[in-house]
């Protein structure tokens, strides 16, 4: 993992990719199918010859695997010293068996470091004095969010316990805390507040990350983009989020040895969709090397069919190259402004960018759970820390991303037709302020037009898609909206972890438009369901579509 910086010098892009020596990650075609136990059968003899040839002998299943149509990733790994893996990525490619196949790319955390000891001594961007803000108080005045939205932080960790998001921590309700079970069945055992991918295990919390070039510790990277996302707000300490009441779903993609893969980043995507968390944030990523927008592209889709909205920093290098996966289609690119409503000098560009928030100077929350070493607390001095409360300022899209993401939260909790990606980047660019830029980083965020300017959803993107479930969790009853584009046969069931149906909601010929349609908890028995986590299931001509909702008692 390398830190991108503001200082010319620190921006360079690496000499050469970076990845996990040995290791390949591949999802395989619609003719090649995992077996039980993670084996890879392979019809292809081409593809077989190329295992056969790099001693990819070893496979490891990336993700639990439950949910039908997720995509079955598997790392591959060779015990051959001459293991080479770019020329095994790109001969499996040439075989035509795989979707993607690339190395275990190393990736990026898009956070600047100010070269300038001066930060400003409030949350300038939620309200300026010259305007160049994002209009949030404006937002808030109409739209607060809602408990049931969720956004999922792929980070280095989100500080559990900090006095400013303690409150704002997903539960996962099918979960019973310290029992050693996986009680929901989805893969995980105690995954009550999230999941660490890079170390796998249910501790999210954060540990010292040291950055390779300045040798700070950037373990507050994940909390302090969860502070921006959604902070509590209004209870008179510390800072406020932009998503106001939305939740944060913890997802830790580094590991001990301060190593971000591609393979903890993709299982995170899959697992936030799984979980049926509304807007996944990804300040980080990588560039575009052979394979890796494609691998990015499968998960980026499967989050955005599962109804997740993906927002995903630019990068800070000051240039036009992509960076993934916020330069995939149906995830949200972001780049930074500052304070002066002006394209950040370290934010990238291009016309795959397409909003813009402020990303310079931000105030945020810094993780609290481990103590920070000397050589690190002294430039966190200069970053506006005053050793006592667990705040400072920071710079980068990594910071832009979040803003945007607690944004989407709010259009999320307030427009039914909010649905996924797709929908969200039209929305947030109609929106959005046309403002003069020096290179095209797209429309400027505006959080209060995100809420009061209704668009319409576009037909080919939303049909069938579940939209809501609030309350989420629910103990009595629960709420489920919907749109169709077209009238047309579609079934809503309630099905138990086991796809077994609980109860059949809605089932025949609907027209076209929105649908509410309410659960009482009840089975079809007429018995109430036991407590635990269900599946809303929208099947129709559109596909399959599924929402993860959980009872409790």
């Amino acid at each position: 993992m390398a830190l991108a910086a503001a200082s010319p010098a620190l921006a360079a892009r690496p000499p050469h990719a970076s990845f996990r020596p040995g290791e390949v990650l591949v999802i395989p075609g619609a003719a090649e199918t995992f077996v039980e136990g993670g084996a890879l059968s392979l019809r292809s003899t081409a593809a077989q010859a190329v295992l056969e040839r790099h001693g990819l002998h070893a496979i490891h299943p990336v993700g639990a695997w439950k949910r039908p149509g997720s995509p079955r990733i598997a790392r591959l790994t060779s015990d051959r010293a001459d293991f080479d893996p770019v020329q095994a990525a790109a001969e499996l490619r040439a075989t035509g068996a795989f979707t993607a196949a690339i190395p275990n790319y190393l990736m990026r955390l898009f956070i600047t470091i100010p070269n300038d000891p001066y930060v400003l001594p409030e949350q300038w961007y939620i309200q300026s004095p010259v305007d160049a803000d994002v209009d949030l108080p404006e937002a808030w005045d109409i739209e607060r969010g809602d408990t049931s939205v969720v956004i999922g932080i792929a980070d280095v960790g989100v500080d559990l316990g900090h006095p400013d998001l303690a409150a704002q921590i997903w539960r996962n309700w099918g979960e019973i805390p310290g029992n050693s079970l996986d009680d929901d069945g989805n893969g995980y055992v105690d995954d009550v507040n999230g999941w660490d991918f890079g170390d796998q295990d249910n501790d999210p919390n954060p540990h010292p990350v040291f950055d390779e070039i300045t040798g700070i510790d950037v373990g507050f990277h994940g909390t302090f983009v969860a502070g921006i996302a959604s902070a509590v707000t209004n209870n008179g300490t510390g800072m406020a989020g932009a998503g106001w009441r939305s939740r944060i779903m913890p997802l830790k993609v580094v590991d001990q040895a301060g190593q971000i893969t591609a393979e903890s980043v993709s299982e995170a995507f899959l697992y936030a969709a799984d979980q049926g968390a509304d807007v996944l944030n990804l300040s980080l990523g990588y560039y575009g090397e052979p394979g890796l927008p494609d691998f990015f592209q499968v998960v980026v889709d499967y989050a955005d069919a599962a109804g997740t909205v993906v927002v995903g920093a630019a990068g800070n290098d000051a240039d036009s190259a992509r960076v993934y996966p916020a330069a995939n289609d149906k995830a949200i690119a972001v780049a930074s402004t500052d304070a002066s409503k002006n394209r950040a000098s370290f934010s990238n560009w291009g016309p795959w960018v397409d909003v813009a928030a402020p990303g310079e100077d931000m105030l945020s929350a810094i993780c609290r759970n481990y103590e920070v070493d000397e050589f690190s607390q002294i430039f966190y001095l200069y970053f506006g820390w005053d050793e006592v409360n667990p705040y400072m300022y920071g710079s980068g899209t990594s910071f832009s991303a979040p803003l945007v993401a607690g944004t989407c939260a709010l259009a999320r909790a307030h427009w039914p037709q909010a649905v996924n990606s797709s929908w969200m980047e039209q929305h947030l660019a109609l929106t959005g302020d046309a403002l003069a830029f020096d290179l095209p980083i797209g429309k400027f965020l505006n959080a209060r037009n995100a809420v009061t300017i209704a668009v319409d959803a576009p037909a080919a993107d939303v049909a069938g898609v579940v939209f809501a479930s609030a309350p989420n969790p629910f103990r009595d009853r629960v709420a489920f909206t919907f749109m169709l584009p077209a009238a047309g046969p579609a079934t809503l069931r309630i099905v138990d972890v086991q796809g077994r149906t609980v109860r059949t909601l809605k089932e025949g010929t609907l027209d076209a438009g929105t649908h509410r349609v309410e659960w009482d908890g009840r089975r079809t028995d007429g018995g109430l369901a036991s407590s635990g986590v269900y599946f809303a299931t929208l099947d129709g001509a559109a596909g399959h579509t599924v929402r993860r909702i959980a009872r409790v008692r």
